[in-house]
């Protein structure tokens, strides 16, 4: 059975959009089955360029573009993470999971590997 994961930064655009991409991954190399996607309350228009340009440098090719989260999506998901969304802009009654993460435009290396060890925790303990 297919689990629905739903990924949410405020922008949809560099977070959420790590986030989705390593744990989709990581799902692939152990056998889970996930359907992933992401979602912001406040969307940028384009995902991050310097996200996008490591993703790419690790293999990696883009799948989504920043969205504003609706309850569809919330409704879809049978988890949702926040790394860094305000929950009451979540239009859910659904428990959420927080990932805690430096901010890209702070530390922006911490973060990307921050997000990388929870996405391989998170497949790992399904």
């Amino acid at each position: 059975m297919t689990t629905n994961v739903l990924f949410l930064c405020p922008h949809s655009a560099g977070k959420s959009l790590l986030a989705a991409t390593y744990t989709r991954a990581a799902a692939a190399r152990q056998g889970v089955d996930l359907s992933v996607t992401i979602a912001g309350t406040d969307p940028d228009e384009h995902p991050m360029p310097t996200v996008v340009d490591t993703l790419e440098r690790q293999g990696f090719s883009i799948g989504w573009n920043p969205k504003l989260v609706s309850a569809d999506d919330t409704q879809w998901a049978d988890i949702i993470v926040s790394v860094g969304c305000d929950h009451g802009n979540i239009p859910t009654e659904k428990p959420i999971a927080d990932w805690d993460v430096p901010m890209l435009s702070a530390d922006f290396d911490a973060s990307v590997c921050a997000i990388h060890a929870l996405a391989e925790d998170f497949v790992a303990n399904l």
